[in-house]
């Protein structure tokens, strides 16, 4: 049984069930499209894994160019990314209340003082520790750097919260005020030598970092607490490959649609430092079976925060391998070549630091060091993720900015408002590079479908050509059949009266619909099933 279940879970994750060729195995199965992926496998006892920061760093310094086109996997046949250990459909499938976005993963119990520090910060550039509250929650702080305040910790939060509302497994990330009264130090706490090994930490190493962080007139100051995700650590995931003693974790990393998607996620909120290091895996444990559930973490480097500085100016814009060649090749030019970003201006408020949207590239956005998954990326992959960020309104925006508890009220409606003017031009973008036509369903004797770029104002109202045809499940071909005029459009809604023959046509029948916009090549193909005196969409098709 479990031979067959983990034979079924490899064609969906890997997404053949939607490229099949013509053959005598069906295109579409009974329960298509699926919501959410099979019961995880259990998994053994997998080794802890370890990426070292500088292995890390070299590892991906050489990838810059985009790798040959493959298509996205761990997908349903609708396109989209179905539940699963990876990704959870939040608030692009289902809208989440204000309360829900700014509560994002917490259960809504705040970390309680006093706090006792168990160790110093393992890993990473900002500054911090590790500590517990007084009821024995588990926590990692950060703290801002000194002449910056809200700069990293904002970010954190922020970043946390706008990517578990969008679907990923993150860490519940909360501000919290507090004094050197509010804190104890462990009696068996370490903290990392500069020159390597570990030795006792001792109250001096607290003071020392209080001293070198922002502090408010009544002597308090702030930290980002990030909770001990649930379960057994063991290690980061990589953007390539599998990992092979999870039998879950088929699908190549760079060929899933949700890592590929986190490209256009992690352009929108400026998170620029996308590598392993900042993943986690963890064994847990739901219904008797153990599984490893994958987390993204550590977001100190979004929006205008690198973490224990302001971002450096070609943060976003170029590799940073490329960015020192490139500032060797301006001396060397006496300054005569400069880039656009070099002339960038922000706002002067020391907790937004370096974020804007004027020169925003969507397409040309880099992280700091090249990733596998985002050079595979296909326009589909990036139009699968934009119409996720796009379900985020401006209110929704500035809701979860208010959990980065700004200091100065100027700081958080310039980044929502900057959030908000990138999000529209990832719109815009990634829109235009397929035919956006989503949410099919049948009403009525009625193919409906919505044109996400005249709904969004991208672009403006426009007519559409249907073809359909019967659709063999087995053979994998078409008919074409006459009928389905266009019947009505209204601000991007559109409705496809179905084929007369659809109604005669037994139950289990399969049609498809080819619809394109006049004079343009981009097309999308809709499937629909005929299920008891009712028709279901099973699949879509999207061109490029």
């Amino acid at each position: 049984m479990a031979q067959v279940r983990q034979a079924l879970l490899a064609l969906i994750l890997a997404g053949i069930l939607q490229t099949l060729s013509a053959g005598h195995q069906p295109r579409f199965l009974a329960d298509d499209p699926i919501q959410a992926m099979p019961p995880p496998l259990p998994v053994g006892a997998p080794a802890r894994v370890s990426v070292n920061r500088a292995i890390d760093f070299l590892g991906l310094a050489g990838r810059g160019e985009s790798r040959p086109p493959t298509p996205g996997g761990a997908i349903n046949t609708l396109g989209d990314v179905p539940d699963s250990e990876w990704f959870t459909n939040r608030h692009g499938m289902k809208r989440m209340s204000r309360e829900q976005l700014q509560r994002g993963p917490s259960s809504g119990e705040a970390p309680r003082p006093p706090f006792t520090i168990t160790d110093g910060k393992s890993d990473g550039v900002s500054e911090g520790f590790q500590m517990e509250d007084s009821r024995g929650r588990r926590y990692f702080a950060k703290v801002d750097p000194i002449h910056h305040p809200d700069l990293a910790t904002a970010a954190d939060v922020i970043g946390s919260k706008f990517l578990y509302a969008i679907g990923y497994n993150t860490p519940s990330n909360e501000i919290v005020y507090l004094k050197s009264s509010d804190l104890r130090l462990s009696d068996t706490a370490r903290i990392k030598r500069t020159r390597g090994g570990s030795r006792k930490m001792a109250w001096t190493d607290v003071e020392a970092l209080i001293d070198r962080v922002p502090r408010y007139p009544d002597g308090s100051f702030r930290i980002v607490a990030s909770l001990a995700v649930e379960g057994e650590y063991v290690g980061p995931f990589k953007y390539e490959g599998t990992r092979p003693d999870d039998p879950n974790d088929i699908t190549p990393h760079e060929q899933r649609r949700d890592l590929r998607g986190l490209y256009v996620f992690d352009a929108w909120i400026n998170n620029t430092d996308t590598r392993a290091g900042n993943t986690l895996d963890t064994v847990v444990e739901e219904n008797g079976t153990r599984f490893i559930r994958h987390y993204l973490i550590d977001f100190g480097c979004a929006l205008g925060s690198n973490g224990n500085r302001v971002k450096d100016a070609h943060s976003g814009y170029e590799f940073a391998t490329v960015s020192v060649s490139q500032s060797l090749l301006r001396v060397l030019s006496l300054g005569v070549t400069t880039e656009r970003w070099e002339h960038a201006s922000y706002p002067d408020l020391p907790g937004v630091g370096r974020f804007g949207s004027d020169l925003f590239d969507p397409e040309n956005w880099k992280p700091n060091l090249p990733n596998t998954a985002f050079l595979s990326s296909l326009p589909v992959d990036d139009f699968w993720a934009a119409k996720q960020m796009m379900a985020f309104t401006d209110d929704d925006i500035r809701a979860i900015v208010e959990t980065g508890r700004y200091s100065d009220p100027r700081s958080a409606e310039y980044v929502a408002t900057t959030l908000a003017k990138r999000r529209d031009k990832i719109g815009k973008t990634f829109f235009s590079k397929v035919l956006p036509l989503d949410r099919f369903r049948v009403e009525n004797q009625q193919l409906l479908f919505d044109d996400l770029a005249v709904q969004y104002g991208f672009q403006s109202s426009r007519q559409y050509e249907v073809q359909w045809s019967r659709f063999d499940n087995n053979l994998n071909t078409h008919e074409p059949i006459a009928g389905g005029e266009s019947t009505r459009e209204e601000k991007g809604f559109v409705a496809l009266q179905l084929p007369s023959e659809t109604g005669r046509a037994p139950e289990g029948s399969y049609f498809s619909a080819v619809i394109r916009v006049p004079g343009e090549l981009l097309k999308v193909t809709a499937y629909v099933r005929k299920e008891a005196n009712q028709f279901k969409v099973v699949g879509v098709d999207r061109n490029w």
